[in-house]
């Protein structure tokens, strides 16, 4: 075996060697590409979660009900608590929307995250609230959910109790079809 043939096989084991950690590397880079996007969304339910249960304080709960149901009567304070509370939820769903479009997000979150956004923007003071500070924002988050809020019809009076007790009806309605005999 010459020096040429030796060298012809090492050029051949390094080339499969290189290959070797290419599809190496592939799969960690995929992998770690996968573990981010899961810390993404942990950290994404983890902050909606710790403002939901904030919201859902008594003194916070209140105000957050009176002020998505558009009540004029709240005092100064108040408003100004409910002003805050929907820009976290703003500032929230900015970060979401951000996360989307740089990839972080992906598509089933980013339908939630929207199916959310919707649903909050039937309560006639979240949309004046977002109409009064949506210069806050950047533009295309601007224009993204005024988007949604353009194409959401409000539910007025907006009455959760009123709605919880119709769904609660239509479960019952439901259920009793379900077990009864037919």
């Amino acid at each position: 075996m010459t020096f040429s043939d030796l060298a012809s096989i090492g050029s051949l084991v390094s080339g499969v060697a290189v290959l070797i950690s290419l599809i190496y590397l592939s799969v960690q880079v995929r992998q770690a590409e996968r573990n981010q996007r899961a810390l993404m969304q942990q950290g994404r339910a983890a902050r909606v979660c710790d403002s939901t249960l904030r919201v859902a304080e008594p003194a916070m709960s209140e105000i957050f009900r009176r002020g998505n149901a558009g009540d004029e009567s709240l005092t100064v304070e108040q408003l100004h608590q409910f002003t805050l509370m929907c820009r976290a939820g703003f500032v929230s769903g900015e970060d979401s929307f951000l996360q989307y479009l740089s990839g972080q997000l992906d598509e089933a979150a980013y339908r939630s995250y929207v199916a959310g956004v919707r649903s909050i923007f039937a309560a006639p003071g979240m949309r004046a609230m977002w109409r009064m500070n949506s210069q806050q924002y950047g533009e295309e988050y601007r224009r993204f959910m005024d988007g949604i809020l353009d194409g959401i019809r409000p539910d007025l009076p907006w009455d959760q109790p009123a709605r919880w007790v119709g769904a609660l009806r239509a479960e019952k309605k439901n259920f009793e079809r379900e077990i009864s005999p037919g």
